[in-house]
């Protein structure tokens, strides 16, 4: 395994790029009435093009993963970001929503390696017991980028200046992947020629459970993401308080998802740790929606989301793990990554879209039912789901066949 620090480069430079990921997710919601009022939308357009950023991974998730394995990590991506650039500058010139709507789209499109590519980067680079916290510092990089949106989307002069930040940030993505990304070393004892193999990865059992689990994660953290601060209007708080409670929400999401990737790796076994994680943080979001608004409140929902945090950043931890089911070779884990991203991109758009057509402005009903959703994801990912650990039995199986004992 990779002993040198640049391991620790490229989880800088995806962490960097999941953050302007995030923070192009909710630019417009953080500048809602400025951009509504210049673009002319409504509530509804508003959402839409809020949301869009999910579709591209359901449209190309699992072609772009499978691409990048067969033609490698550097080339594809540098492209894509290119592409992305120039659709970010475009977009700061939009006339109007349909042209606004479709070039965010586009953007989004273009940046897509950012979310698919991470366990195909780390895993020539990470052991196995190192995989979790790589990609826990990883995955924070999204709530760090929805918090800065939040904290500075409001600041910029213009929604303009705000549009130029995120072309400017996709530019320095491209940049840094021209500098610093090459092709991993190949193994020792690699065949000189590995195959890809997308059919392996569709037949695999553990994918499936893998790749349902991100969906619903994300799709969960959608949700209660886009109701925080209706909800706790709607249970008597001020917009202002019920705005810090979104704050608090998604630091303790970012730090979370931190801590979760490196007690995982410390334990070397992820399903215990995934199903307190899930269950665990849907009995404390639930109770932090229903005990009465006071100081309890800012406490539960901090915990709630510091636990619950690695619900994301775990289970995608364990895809560069899962050749160790013998389900498919290391050599298809780009489009292991992808498969999962395309599920995370169909239930992130479907799933928080369903729930506020059914419970509308029920809110007791949303948390509930996000609350129901993570205890489904802690038994399908922590029970169902065979151990990837390093300390799991599959691992010390494999193990001990290395080294014929």
């Amino acid at each position: 395994m990779e002993k040198s620090p640049y391991k620790y480069v490229l989880v800088f430079i995806m962490t960097f790029g999941l953050c302007f990921s995030g923070f192009t997710n909710v630019i417009y919601a953080a500048r809602a009435l400025d951009v509504m009022q210049i673009f002319n939308m409504s509530q509804a357009q508003l959402s839409a093009i809020s949301s869009v950023s999910n579709l591209p991974a359901f449209f190309f998730a699992i072609w772009l993963g499978n691409l990048i394995d067969k033609r490698g990590v550097r080339k594809i991506p540098i492209i894509l970001f290119a592409l992305a650039t120039v659709a970010g500058v475009a977009r700061v010139f939009s006339p109007n929503y349909t042209i606004l709507f479709l070039l965010t789209f586009l953007g989004c499109t273009f940046f897509l390696p950012v979310n698919i590519i991470a366990p195909k980067l780390f895993a020539p680079y990470f052991s196995a017991g190192e995989m979790g916290a790589a990609i826990g510092v990883y995955s924070s990089g999204a709530g760090l980028g929805t918090t800065l949106a939040f904290a500075l989307g409001p600041m910029f002069s213009s929604t303009k200046a705000a549009l130029a930040f995120i072309a400017a940030g996709y530019a320095v993505m491209m940049i840094l992947w021209i500098i610093f990304v090459k092709e991993p070393p190949k193994a020792e004892n690699a065949p000189a020629m590995q195959k890809t193999d997308m059919k392996s990865v569709l037949k695999s059992k553990t994918m499936w459970k893998v790749m349902l689990c991100g969906g619903l994660a994300v799709g969960a953290a959608i949700l209660l993401n886009s109701y925080a601060v209706t909800a706790f209007i709607g249970k008597g708080m001020e917009p202002a308080a019920a705005s810090v409670i979104a704050t608090i929400m998604n630091f303790c999401l970012l730090v979370g998802g931190v801590v979760a990737g490196f007690i995982v790796s410390k334990v070397g076994r992820y399903n215990v740790p995934y199903v307190i994680i899930c269950v665990g943080g849907a009995i404390l979001y639930y109770l932090a929606y229903w005990l009465p608004v006071g100081t309890i409140t800012y406490v539960m929902i901090g915990i709630a989301a510091f636990v619950v945090a690695g619900s994301i950043g775990v289970n995608m931890g364990r895809i560069a793990l899962i050749p160790v089911t013998g389900e498919f070779g290391p050599e298809n884990i780009g489009a292991a990554g992808g498969m999962n991203q395309t599920a995370v991109g169909l239930i992130g758009f479907i799933l928080p879209t369903i729930a506020a057509s059914i419970f509308g402005t029920n809110y007791m009903g949303v948390w509930t039912f996000a609350a129901v959703i993570l205890v489904i994801i802690g038994i399908l990912g922590g029970v169902l789901t065979p151990e990837l650990g390093p300390k799991g039995k599959l691992a010390q199986e494999q193990a001990s066949a290395a080294t014929g004992k």
